[in-house]
Order: C-alpha cells, then structure tokens, then sequence
C-alpha cells in the first residue's frame, strides 16, 4: 500500500482521538453525579438520565446514520459530529437548570450517533483483515482512555474550583481540538469500495446479516454493564466503601487502565488465534464474577476485583467490532456498525437509571451488583450463539 501504509497509523489515531473527546464528555458526569443532584435536587434515578440521554438521539438516529455514511463516507461528518460534540459540552457547562443540562446532553448525543456508527467504518478502510484485530484493539481502548482522564480531571476540578460545570469547558475545547484534527489527517482509504454500486438490496442484505445482530446484542449487554459500573461506581464506593471522593473516583477508573493495557492484547491474540467467540463469552462471565466479588471487597480485594474486572471487559469490545468489520465488505461497514450502535444505545440508556433504580430500591452494593452482573451472563449466552470461532 506504499505510502498509506504510514498513513493508516494517522488515520487511526485521529479516529481515536475524535471517539476520545465524545467519549471525555460523556464519562465527565460518573465522578459529578453528587455535585449534580445537589445543584438541582434530584434523585438517584433522575441524575442517571444525564448518561441516558446521550444514548437516546442515537437509538433513533442509528441506521439512518450508517446509510448516509455507506453513502457519502465520514470525512466531512465526523468534523461536524465531533463539532457537535464540543456544542453539547459548552451547553452543558453552561446549565443553570437539569432540562438544559439534559439538552447539552443530548447534543452530544447526536455528535456521538454519527461518531459511534462512522468512526469504526473508517478503520477497514485502511487495515487489512489480517491486521483488523489489531487496529481495533487500539481503536477500542478510546473508551478507557477517555475515562481514564474525565474521572480524575473532573474530580480535581470540582473539587479544587467547587462548580461542576468547569469539567465541561475542558471538554469543549479538547472537542474542538480532536474535530480540526480529524478535518486535516482522515482521508478515505484504500480498501473503501464502491459507494455508487449500494443498492437497496445490498442493504437489506446487511441488515438482515444475523452475525452482526447477535454480536450487537453481546454489545449491548456488555455496555449495560460496563455504563452501569461506571456511572454509579464513584459514588457507591463514597457510600458503601468509605472513600474520599478523589480515590473513589481513582479506582471506578482502574477498571479503564487495565482495559488500555489488554484491550490490543486481545484484539492481537485474536488474530493470531483466528477466534473471536471465546474471547466474549469468557470476558463477560469474568464480568459478572468481578462485580459480585468487588461487592464484597476491601482494601487490596477491592483493587484486585476491579482490575479483574477491567481484563474481563477488555476481551469484549474489539471482538464485537471486529466481527462486525468482517461480516460486511468495507462498503457496507456503515450499516453493520450502525445495528452495533443501536444496540450499545439500548443498552447504556437502560443502565444508569436501572442502576440507579436498583440503588434507591435495594439500599444494597450486592444486591445492586448482582442484578448487573446479570446483564454480563446474558451477554456471555448471546456470545455462545455466535456462528463465528
């Protein structure tokens, strides 16, 4: 491939960073979310709607998205989408009220619909089957990146300042940062296809693609999960642990600094091994075993379950991408990962008020654990029906 060979490694990268700067916004609120309720006084549940609502554009917004970019490719939308990003943050650190702060929230969601479903079909293009496993191994530690630096920055600075709404500037303007730098480096590869020949055909054919559909619903249990650990975790661990508010913060993010470190382990060991469907199955039941466990945990046991934890969501997110990648050629890539996306929305817009619904209902870190974990065993008997290795 010459000199795309070099290139493809920037293209990455600006993919990267543009999921990072949603995905910094997005996971802002985890380490905020009592700050929040006490601004606006509302409950357990109601706060949760503020990671809700970024999901919800998405579920509607989904397939319509992947035939646009099947269409016209994702150059000029992922610098708007990204732009849009760092409008829903500035809106949101501008709230006075809890309805303009879910509007803020739900900017960024529409930003994000177009990221979540574009970004990934930008990666085929430019890696081979051969090397996929790998990219999306990299490409998918965006996520634990961006929590890795939204807890504890969002922390420090509610802290240090006493106002919420500072962490959002940071947010808009690392947005705005990420959307000029996908607008100079991304280009549309060389492995894309031929958008003009797509017929509706093609798309039904897609759509009707039952691989993607069941690695979708792995998906979308596996981020009901993941978002509902996250979401509620800095919190929990104030009430039911007795940490200070930073190291609670601090250690709901280990689950991300050991998904940054094996999340391209597994993605490269599944090239390497030509598998995919263990690697699922096998993180999602080691999700589920984790939560119980850090439920019940304290001290260095509490550190070691999350960092369990986290090796167990790392086997899940480049296998669901990548096994979405390979179903489809390149052309049709927009559609497969917008029935991902649809499903991931489903999924996170359910768990941070079922989190919180299970909170103020059971008064219990087990029992709201528990009824988590069981999210991650579903997912775990999605994974086995997969007709893939």
């Amino acid at each position: 491939m010459g000199q795309s060979s070099y290139y493809r490694w920037a293209v990455l990268f600006a993919s990267f960073f543009a999921f990072v700067a949603f995905a910094f916004v997005f996971q802002l609120v985890p380490p905020l979310l009592r700050n929040i309720k006490e601004y606006f006084d509302v409950g357990d549940a109601e706060s949760g709607l503020l990671m809700s609502m970024v999901m919800v554009p998405g579920i509607f917004l989904a397939v319509p998205v992947g035939f646009v970019v099947n269409r016209y490719g994702f150059r000029l939308l992922g610098f708007l989408s990204t732009f849009l990003v760092a409008v829903g943050s500035l809106t949101t650190a501008l709230a006075n009220t809890f309805a303009t702060a879910l509007l803020g929230r739900f900017i960024l969601g529409v930003g994000g619909a177009f990221i979540v479903v574009g970004l990934p079909t930008v990666i085929p293009q430019w890696f081979s089957h051969d090397d996929l496993g790998k990219a999306m191994g990299i490409y998918g530690t965006n996520m634990p990146v961006a929590t890795i630096a939204a807890f504890p920055i969002a922390t420090i600075l509610v802290e240090g300042l006493g106002d919420w709404h500072y962490p959002f500037y940071v947010g808009t303007v690392l947005a705005l940062v990420a959307a000029t730098a996908f607008a100079v480096i991304v280009r549309e590869g060389p492995l894309k296809g031929e958008s003009s020949n797509l017929g509706l055909e093609e798309i039904k054919h897609a759509l009707k693609n039952v691989k993607i559909w069941e690695a979708s619903l792995v998906w979308m249990f596996f981020n009901t999960t993941a978002i509902a650990f996250l979401s509620w975790a800095p919190t929990l661990f104030q009430t039911f642990k007795g940490l200070e508010p930073f190291y609670a913060s601090l250690l709901a993010s280990v689950l991300m600094y050991a998904a940054v470190v094996f999340v391209p382990v597994f993605g490269w060991t599944s090239d390497r091994s030509k598998r995919r469907k263990p690697f699922m199955v096998i993180g999602s039941v080691l999700m589920a075993v984790a939560l119980i466990a850090t439920a019940y945990a304290y001290d260095f046991a509490l550190l070691f379950s999350v960092i369990l934890l986290g090796i167990a969501a790392a086997m899940v997110p480049p296998l669901v991408m990548t096994v979405t990648a390979e179903s489809l050629p390149a052309n049709l890539a927009g559609t497969g990962f917008s029935i991902v996306t649809l499903c991931q929305n489903i999924g996170i817009t359910l768990s941070a008020p079922l989190a919180g619904y299970l909170i103020q209902t059971t008064h219990s870190l087990p029992l709201t654990f528990l009824g988590i974990s069981m999210f991650a065993l579903v997912g775990a008997i999605t994974a086995l029906t997969l007709k893939t290795k």
